[in-house]
C-alpha cells in the first residue's frame, strides 16, 4: 500500500510540465501527505481541461450511506486510500471512477517501508488516481476524495514492502494524457499503464527520522 507520499512542488513548474489550464489550490505544495489529507490531483473539467485541484485522501464513492459498520464517512476512507489495480474495474467502490473519474496525483517521492523512493529520470512522480463527489441527502455537505491506484511492486520495491505492490506510476506526457482521457473506459485499453514502473529508473534512501 501507499500510504505517505511527498510533495515538494512548485505550482508554476508543475502547471507547465502538466498543461495545467486551471489551478484551483492556493501556493506551493510543500507537505508530507497522509490518508485523509486534502492532497493535489489534476483531472479533467466538464470542458476536458486540466486542472489542478485538492482532493481528501480516501475515496468516497457517491452512493456511500452510513452504516452499522461505517458509521462516519472517514471510517469508510480509510480503507479506500488504495486501490488495486487488478480489481477496479469491478469493485463497486471503484469502478464506476475507474471508468469516468480518473486523476493523475503529483509527488516528490512515496514511503515504503522506511525507504523514500523517486524517479532518477524525471523531477515528479505522477500517480494514478480516482476521484468521486459525495453530496449528502440534504445537499449541504459535499466530499470530493481520491484514491492512489496501486500494482505489484517491482524488484527495489518489493524488498521493503510486506504484500509487494507499489503505486502506478505514469512514465510520460502520453502515459498521462491516456489515463486521463474520458475516452478510454476499458481495462484494456489502459492495462499497460498498470504496470510495475522499471526499478532501473528509481532510487531510494532512508526516510529522515521524525
Amino acid at each position: 500500500m501507499c500510504h505517505t507520499f511527498n510533495a515538494s512542488l512548485n505550482t508554476t513548474d508543475l502547471i507547465d510540465w502538466l498543461e495545467i489550464v486551471i489551478n484551483r489550490t492556493q501556493g506551493d505544495h510543500h507537505s508530507s501527505y497522509f490518508p485523509l489529507s486534502f492532497i493535489p490531483a489534476i483531472r479533467l473539467n466538464q470542458s476536458g481541461e486540466r486542472e489542478l485541484v485538492s482532493l481528501q485522501w480516501g475515496l468516497l464513492p457517491f452512493w456511500w450511506k452510513p452504516n452499522a459498520r461505517q458509521k462516519s464517512a472517514k471510517a469508510f476512507q480509510r480503507m479506500t486510500f488504495n486501490a488495486r489495480s487488478e480489481t477496479i474495474h469491478e469493485k463497486p467502490t471503484y469502478r464506476e471512477a475507474f471508468k469516468k473519474r480518473r486523476c493523475v496525483i503529483p509527488a516528490s517521492n512515496f514511503y515504503e517501508g522506511g525507504q523514500l523512493f523517486r524517479r532518477t529520470d524525471a523531477e515528479f512522480l505522477c500517480l494514478a488516481g480516482l476521484w468521486e463527489q459525495w453530496k449528502s441527502p440534504d445537499g449541504e455537505e459535499t466530499i470530493e476524495s481520491c484514491t492512489i491506484v496501486t500494482t505489484e511492486a517491482n524488484s527495489l520495491v518489493e524488498i521493503y514492502h510486506p504484500k509487494k505492490r507499489m503505486p502506478v506510476i505514469l512514465e510520460d506526457q502520453d502515459a498521462i494524457t491516456r489515463w486521463l482521457s474520458p475516452d478510454l473506459v476499458e481495462r484494456e485499453s489502459l492495462e499497460n499503464l498498470m504496470q510495475p514502473f522499471p526499478a532501473d529508473r528509481m532510487s531510494h534512501e532512508r526516510a529522515p527520522e521524525k
